[in-house]
């Protein structure tokens, strides 16, 4: 390659890395918005649903599959507000497979309006559910806990777990978000 060409190649390079980071950014801005919609149809459907007189039907897990990333919420107070836990990693395993959190990650939860309880290791926090919007909302935040916090790699599948048939309220609402879930 001559001299003159190199300047041209390194341009185009460069172009070429931006246009596959923009790409990639998009593609993610996309996933998110899947997830946060599959999240979000899980709780509106567990809002909707009859609750038991024990009340124990009424929750939702979102985590990342593996060790302890996981963001919980219960619907309580005749589903008018949502008690919701992020994981600390203090109660799963020790050792290799243990999780414990860096300074960062305890910074983010805190910003995110989590705290820690007298007796308890993990972080809590409670929402207000008291307009449908507040529901979506609900959802956009567990996603954007365990995201911004936890982390979700490119190759990881979302695990929403509850206590319904989360897959067929996904499907009826955002059936595209399936792609993203694990089995």
């Amino acid at each position: 390659m001559r001299a003159n060409q190199r300047p041209r190649a390194a341009s185009f390079l460069a172009l070429l890395l931006t246009a596959t980071s923009v790409a990639d950014a998009i593609a993610e801005g996309a996933n998110e918005h899947q997830l946060q919609c599959a999240t979000a149809a899980v709780i509106h459907a567990l809002h909707d649903a009859p609750a038991r007189k024990d009340g124990l039907n009424r929750f939702i897990i979102v985590s990342l599959g593996r060790g302890q990333r996981y963001v919980q919420c219960r619907l309580v107070e005749g589903d008018t507000g949502a008690l919701c836990e992020a994981s600390s990693g203090a109660y799963g395993p020790t050792g290799v497979n243990g999780m414990v959190l860096t300074a960062k990650q305890r910074r983010a939860l805190s910003k995110l309006g989590f705290v820690r309880k007298a007796g308890s290791k993990n972080y809590v926090r409670e929402f207000s559910m008291a307009s449908r919007a507040d529901i979506e909302g609900l959802g956009f935040f567990m996603v954007q806990t365990l995201m911004g916090v936890y982390g979700l790699g490119r190759s990881e599948k979302f695990v929403i777990r509850s206590s319904l048939d989360s897959r067929a309220a996904i499907s009826r609402t955002c059936p595209e978000a399936l792609q993203f879930l694990a089995e």
